[in-house]
């Protein structure tokens, strides 16, 4: 952290602070969990952290491990929830393309996620728990507490516009998030009673759901790239 200014290390120990302090919930609200259904979501969110997509013209990559995440906050109790959010974040990071990944990123991009799965859960739970609802409103409070902190980061790091990195963000996103949304409240939809084999049987949708987004985000890079070309043979034929 030596090279971030003193409002990004503010900003950062801020947001590990209350991830831990969020984290350590998960003892102390530890009760007699249904083994199944938490090990069968746990292992398939881990499994979907490692599908990732990397984002057009920002620094980072976004996994279909967020129906996981929803299906955990609506179906399962608030400490399998962030046990399971915590885990496949550190997963989606530590498997990073980077292999130089900074430990603060890290620490941060965990304490994001869980400020993000705790604001839903509550939104939840403030809504109408186990209804359409209030997943709905849940994932728009993850979608906002994910998305803002991260915003403010970059901006803070490049020296961006905070709103104009945010809405860049939310371009990006929030079709994900909405058709996450959607694929967990249809999982809700299908069974009366969630069985641990569920979030197994979504695991293949977001495989294609990954890939298309990979393609689409691919062909976007190359339109970008393919204008840029343009215009700089323009800038050159102007100049001879």
């Amino acid at each position: 952290m030596t090279h971030l200014s003193t409002k990004t290390k503010t900003l950062v120990g801020f947001v590990v602070v209350l991830g831990i302090g969020i984290l350590l919930q998960v003892p102390l609200q530890w009760g007699h969990p249904a083994y199944a259904r938490f090990t069968g979501t746990f292992l398939v969110a881990l499994f979907a952290a490692r599908l990732k997509v990397s984002l057009p013209r920002l620094t980072g990559s976004m996994s279909v491990n967020l129906p996981f995440i929803l299906l955990a906050l609506t179906e399962l109790s608030l400490a399998e929830a962030l046990l399971i959010t915590g885990a496949s974040t550190l997963v989606q990071c530590l498997w990073s393309e980077n292999s130089q990944q900074k430990p603060i990123k890290t620490m941060f991009n965990l304490g994001v996620t869980l400020m993000a799965a705790q604001a839903a859960w509550f939104t939840m739970q403030a809504a109408a728990a186990n209804s359409g609802l209030g997943l709905a409103l849940g994932a728009l409070a993850y979608l906002l507490v994910n998305t803002i902190p991260v915003a403010a980061i970059i901006a803070l790091t490049e020296s961006g516009r905070l709103f104009g990195i945010w809405r860049q963000i939310l371009q990006l996103t929030f079709p994900y998030f909405v058709l996450a949304a959607g694929v967990a409240g249809l999982a809700k939809l299908a069974t009366h009673a969630f069985a641990w084999y569920i979030p197994l049987l979504i695991l293949p949708l977001m495989f294609l759901v990954q890939r298309s987004f990979t393609l689409y985000f691919q062909a976007l890079r190359d339109t970008t790239g393919q204008k840029s070309a343009y215009a700089m043979a323009a800038a050159g034929g102007g100049r001879g």
